[in-house]
């Protein structure tokens, strides 16, 4: 992505040089012509949405070495290691999103100026889009896990951190003056703020609507950053875009089009909401089948999640020993304490691995060993997988229970290396459609050619009968630290057993996996049919 030529303006008004010649605006309402400045902006040139025109406020969040450090966080993580392509960073998705949310406001003002959509309301709603991935840490999700493990009471979560990081660029680089002159207030903050975050502390006096940066009147403006209601928003038309275009992998969704049939109608609940055009139902389960395929084949790829479980190793061993500089000038903040504070924070990035890597700390070499594991491709052995009910318990001690379960079903010899149930790691992957994994059409409203200020449901039968039945999946992913071939094949076989003795789904290719290793399989001949005999048996009891 190329930056813009012109530096951001001073306080001053001005007239912007680089768009006087390329100026094509939207026919807007006149609160919103009537701001000059909503027409200075900066020009970007993106490999996705080609020339992006930003205001220039926006700039001056993004020309601050907070915001700066998105540059050194790569969108998919550990992706990368796997896909070579995907090396884009959060910096220009950041970009992308900011610049769709202000493509759809434009869309809305052009065909609908009686939602007095005002020019701060559209600048707030670019903010919080160019700012709502600011508290991610280091190899993306990855970084929440850790924290998850490390301090489980403080349930952190980055889009905590977002809004927390957003307060600290306003205020460390002394931007509220630039605010005040664009008629932003300390209610248009608070907005911005629940428009990454959702609802802050405490709730508004209207038990109706728990927000208090905009009125009811402007609820529709909640759903187009990050949609708590649907899960289709912004964010992800820019991340479906753009991740795609860098994995290699074609997808058939065209985001703009969607965005030129969102239309706002007031549905049953009494508020307004944004409802889409009933022939683009199919594209709204395109949607979520593009987002399933992109986990699948990308975000949750059993090689990236293997790598994902040792850089988590890495993390946790360096936690003591890797300190990060506190605003006394002491280098005494922990890995997992420097989300307390935005100064601290903004110090940690994806290049913390090579700072872990070149430690001199004797504490440090079982850290620096996995990394260059990592770097030579000894990766954790991946075992395979099963399909587990929704409701099965599988969290730390239970996935600890059951690698020692797949150990009782290993048949050794005498002059095998045996192995224990720290070898294994059990990792439970969930693939839902939208936030709840239910059918996403429920929670959206759509329109008709015929009545387009009538907002109306439609129902799953109403589609199609080819449609999935249910819109969640969870797995248990097994693999192996222990890289030998042999005993990988030993374990593979006692993965089958443990699948079979408790119900699940045997593991996809398992049939050649005893092929593969004719000595474990005239050891698991007899053992095996006396496991599917036992599991006769218990459901003919039950019956």
């Amino acid at each position: 992505m190329t930056d813009y030529e012109d530096s951001p303006p001073s306080p001053k008004r001005y007239k912007s040089e680089t768009t006087s010649d390329l100026e094509v605006s939207p026919v807007l309402t006149d609160s919103y012509q009537e701001n000059s400045f909503a027409y200075e902006r900066k020009i970007f040139n993106d490999p996705i949405h080609g020339l992006i025109e930003l205001h220039w406020l926006l700039v001056k969040i993004i020309d601050t070495p907070q915001f700066q450090r998105l540059r050194r966080l790569k969108q998919l993580g550990v992706s990368y290691e796997v896909f070579p392509g995907a090396c884009h960073q959060r910096f220009e998705h950041s970009l992308g999103t900011c610049h769709l949310a202000g493509e759809l406001l434009a869309h809305l003002c052009q065909r609908q100026p009686e939602l007095n959509i005002t020019s701060q309301d559209i600048l707030c709603v670019q903010m919080a889009a160019l700012c709502h991935d600011l508290g991610h840490g280091p190899f993306s999700h990855m970084f929440e896990e850790v924290i998850a493990e490390l301090r489980p009471d403080i349930n952190w979560q980055h889009e905590q951190a977002s809004i927390d990081m957003f307060e600290y660029i306003i205020n460390t680089n002394k931007l509220k003056p630039f605010f005040e002159q664009v008629g932003l207030n300390d209610i248009d903050i608070i907005f911005v703020k629940e428009l990454i975050f959702g609802q802050l502390g405490q709730q508004n006096n209207d038990q109706n609507w728990p927000y208090k940066g905009r009125n009811i009147s402007k609820s529709f403006l909640y759903e187009i950053v990050s949609n708590k209601l649907t899960g289709i928003d912004v964010d992800k038309f820019d991340y479906f875009a753009r991740d795609s275009y860098y994995l290699g992998t074609k997808i058939s969704f065209e985001h703009m089009r969607f965005i030129k049939f969102y239309r706002v109608i007031k549905v049953d609940d009494g508020k307004l909401h944004l409802c889409l055009r009933d022939k683009e139902v199919k594209a709204c389960y395109e949607i979520y089948r593009i987002r399933d395929d992109l986990h699948r084949r990308a975000y949750q790829h059993p090689v990236v999640k293997g790598i994902e479980l040792m850089l988590k190793e890495v993390f946790i061993i360096a936690n003591d020993h890797l300190f990060f500089t506190s605003k006394s000038g002491k280098c005494d903040i922990r890995l997992a304490s420097t989300v307390d504070d935005m100064f601290t924070f903004n110090q940690v990035d994806d290049h913390i691995t090579t700072l872990i890597k070149h430690s001199h700390h004797p504490n440090m070499d079982k850290a620096k060993e996995i990394i260059d594991k990592i770097e030579r491709r000894e990766i954790y052995r991946y075992i395979g997988d099963t399909h587990v009910s929704w409701t099965a318990d599988f969290k730390k001690k239970a996935c600890k229970s059951a690698c020692q379960d797949i150990i009782k079903y290993c048949h050794f010899d005498e002059s095998d290396c045996h192995i224990t149930p720290n070898d294994l790691v059990i990792l439970t992957v969930e693939l839902t459609c939208g936030d709840r994994g239910e059918d996403p059409l429920q929670n959206m409203w759509f329109y008709t050619k015929v009545c387009p200020n009538k907002a109306t449901r439609i129902s799953k039968e109403q589609v199609s009968t080819l449609l999935p039945q249910t819109f969640r999946e969870r797995n248990i992913r097994l693999y192996c630290k222990i890289r030998d071939q042999h005993i990988c094949s030993i374990v593979r076989c006692g993965f089958k057993e443990f699948c079979i003795a408790k119900g699940y789904a045997i593991p996809k290719g398992s049939d050649q996996w005893i092929a593969m290793s004719p000595k474990v399989g005239r050891v698991l001949a007899s053992s095996l049919s006396v496991v599917e005999q036992r599991v006769e048996l218990k459901k003919s009891t039950s019956l």
